[in-house]
């Protein structure tokens, strides 16, 4: 697990320093199926909102049939609804998808989370940044550990604040310690 190349291959996960000098101690890969089943709560509310758009669409299309004036297009009115419906329900494929191509690492100085594909960015983590490190451990070893936290202030000014972290990895134990022995004490 954790080789460069993404094949998860088991070598050690200890990396040759890259040319900032910096030592790799993981990379991780996150579980596709964990991020799914993450996503499947908005997921759940997408089938009634979707439902209702559908539905909306039909009786609409009902009330408008035959009719030659503008109003035919009436029922249209109801697609971007029934377009955000399917997407939410879609959320665990679109979960699915990132987790693919988001790499987890821990280096000697910091944690860094790093999204791939089109919306891609790195978030990095260093020492001052990781507080109260959480495990999320499942019965077979795999699981989740947040060491951060995120805020975001809505257009209406409450903050909203989330849990940053490496999700869904294998040996999610042994990921904790790394944290701890790589960041945290060794730049204490």
């Amino acid at each position: 697990m954790g080789g460069r190349d993404g094949s998860g291959a088991s070598g050690g996960d200890r990396h040759p320093p890259d040319r900032t000098g910096r030592e790799t101690a993981l990379e991780r890969r996150p579980a596709p199926a964990a991020a799914a089943v993450g996503a499947l709560p908005a997921s759940l509310f997408g089938i009634p909102f979707t439902a209702f758009a559908a539905f909306w669409i039909w009786g609409a299309a009902q009330a408008t049939a035959g009719a030659d004036d503008p109003g035919a297009f009436f029922p249209l009115f109801g697609l971007p609804f029934l377009l955000i419906g399917l997407g939410i329900v879609a959320t665990p494929l679109w979960a699915m998808l990132r987790a693919r191509v988001t790499v987890y690492a821990v280096t000697d100085r910091r944690a860094l989370v790093i999204i791939g594909g089109g919306t891609g960015g790195v978030s990095s983590h260093a020492r001052s940044d990781i507080r109260d490190l959480m495990r999320v451990e499942r019965a077979d070893g795999s699981g989740s550990v947040f060491f951060a936290w995120q805020s975001r202030v809505s257009s209406r000014g409450f903050e909203r604040r989330s849990r940053v972290g490496f999700i869904g990895i294998p040996e999610v134990r042994r990921v904790e310690r790394l944290i701890r022995e790589q960041i945290l004490e060794r730049a204490a």
